[in-house]
Parts: C-alpha cells; sequence; structure tokens
C-alpha cells in the first residue's frame, strides 16, 4: 500500500472505525491492530510493516506490507469489512 505505517494507524483509527462505523479499534502494539465489529461474529487482526520504497525517477513512493488475519468470521462479514476499506484507503486515480 501506498502508506507509511503511521498514517495507515491514523486512518484506521480514525473515522474508518469511528462511532458511526461499527467497527472499533484496538492497539495490541505499535502497528498491530484488533478490529471488532458489535455486530457479529468478527475476528481480525492487522499487522503493518514498511517496505522499501518504491522510487520511480526523482519520485518516491512509500509501500506497506499490511497482513490481515482472520479468526472465526463468516464470509460475507469478511466481504463487508474490505469494502469499506478499499473505500477507506484507496488513494490515487486507480
Amino acid at each position: 500500500m501506498g502508506y507509511g505505517a503511521d498514517e495507515f494507524g491514523k486512518v484506521l483509527n480514525g473515522t474508518f472505525t469511528g462511532d458511526a462505523s461499527g467497527y472499533r479499534c484496538s492497539e495490541i502494539e505499535r502497528h498491530h491492530w484488533a478490529i471488532q465489529s458489535g455486530t457479529d461474529a468478527f475476528e481480525l487482526t492487522i499487522k503493518v510493516a514498511e517496505q522499501p520504497a518504491r522510487v520511480l525517477g526523482l519520485l518516491s513512493l512509500p509501500v506497506l506490507d499490511v497482513r490481515f488475519r482472520f479468526g472465526d468470521t463468516p464470509a460475507v462479514a469478511r466481504e463487508q469489512f474490505f469494502h469499506r476499506f478499499h473505500q477507506y484507503f484507496h488513494k490515487g486515480g486507480g
């Protein structure tokens, strides 16, 4: 992803998991979070690690390795999460 780890954490802990979202975020450790949803059986942890930047001429783009671990979470709940995730974390034109 084209985010730094701290920037990712700010978006994740912002309106993505805010009061109106249905998701709650708690930090396990730096750059490692647990996501809960009060509406169903939902178990997810997200861990990120910064990778070497992608350099294109004079342009340097951050690269972030993002790992999702779902526990006992129904497929429909996973799909709903990723739909919201892609809406919030999409950057750029494509």
